[in-house]
């Protein structure tokens, strides 16, 4: 997984096996071709930098297409984007989608 901005990317099947065994895991699914994903991530950098104590996780659904069908499957949730799910104990504890991806929505997700 490699570092951009302040959220880490996800970069395989094999990180995503390894964020599932995690206590608390938060993966952000971005879309680059979507307006609504731009605002979705700017929540996330916003919560990211308020929280540096927390990892934010992203994958970019364009580009990574099978990362991201990958998570689908292993959640049991259908592909959105933008969407956040939030793990705990390699279970979705949350989950939203467009506008619900927020850094409010996520502060309380995790509290």
């Amino acid at each position: 997984m490699s570092a951009t901005k302040k959220l880490k990317k996800i970069e395989s099947e094999s990180d995503v096996d390894e964020l599932f065994a995690r206590p608390l895991v938060i993966i952000y699914k971005h879309s680059t071709m979507c307006s609504v994903s731009d605002v979705a991530f700017r929540e996330m950098e916003t919560f990211a930098g308020a929280h540096p104590e927390h990892d934010v996780y992203r994958v970019d659904v364009i580009e990574d297409r099978a990362v991201s069908d990958y998570i689908a499957s292993r959640s049991g949730l259908r592909h959105a984007s933008p969407q956040l799910l939030v793990l705990k104990g390699g279970a979705v504890a949350f989950s939203t989608s467009h506008f619900g991806v927020t850094a409010e929505a996520l502060e309380a997700s995790i509290s």
